[in-house]
């Protein structure tokens, strides 16, 4: 009987769900781990891999995509900034923000005043800044009230003479880098689990 016990103890202690860490680097994942963004392209999913504890890789065709966002409250507000290296990573100075009371300043990006200049319903181009961001509210995040999407089709940068050029996006170059932010609570501070990286490659 008490064999038969321990045998029992054992299995069980086999089978109970332990806390593990988040998942590996190079898991596959449904959605982004932080803002639970997820990338639609030709009408199907497209799978993210988990690079870091902040970041997930997104493989592309040259081609438009959409991102669809976690629809929270009547007012939703997202803010993005891409642009064409990691430097907007290290800008956000992930390490500050992940203290209880986080001393860094919002990275210049999403600062005031930095928003950048596109349709009222949005323009469907990917802007390609270091300085700004897009400012995604009412119908910039889709027409339909109970989904937020935005579609990319083009993307916008300034060329070495500095004039502003659009290419379509099966012109894509990439690596592209991605910073989104959600401020959830509405305090104006870019705080650990409000935002994360996203690596968009293109094949």
């Amino acid at each position: 009987m008490i064999v038969a016990l321990r045998r029992l103890a054992l299995l069980a202690g086999t089978f109970m769900a332990v806390p593990g860490p988040l998942a590996a680097e190079g898991t596959p994942l449904a959605h982004s781990p932080w803002l639970a963004l997820r990338f639609e392209q030709g009408g199907a999913d497209v799978p993210l891999v988990r690079s870091d504890m902040l970041g997930s890789e997104v493989r592309l065709k040259r081609a438009p995509f959409t991102i669809l966002l976690p629809v929270r409250g009547d007012d939703d507000t997202y803010l993005l900034t891409a642009w064409t290296d990691d430097s907007i990573f290290a800008a956000a100075n992930p390490a500050a923000r992940a203290m209880p009371e986080p001393p860094a300043e919002l990275p210049f990006y999403f600062g005031r005043y930095t928003a950048m200049a596109d349709t009222s319903a949005g323009s469907g181009v990917l802007m390609l800044r270091d300085d700004g961001h897009h400012y995604l509210n009412g119908i910039r995040l889709g027409p339909d009230r109970c989904r937020h999407s935005i579609t990319f089709s083009m993307l916008g940068g300034e060329d070495s003479a500095g004039e502003w050029q659009e290419i379509p996006m099966r012109n894509a170059k990439g690596p592209l880098y991605i910073v989104a932010w959600f401020d959830e609570d509405a305090d104006g501070i870019m705080r650990h689990g409000e935002f994360e990286f996203l690596v968009l490659n293109f094949r």
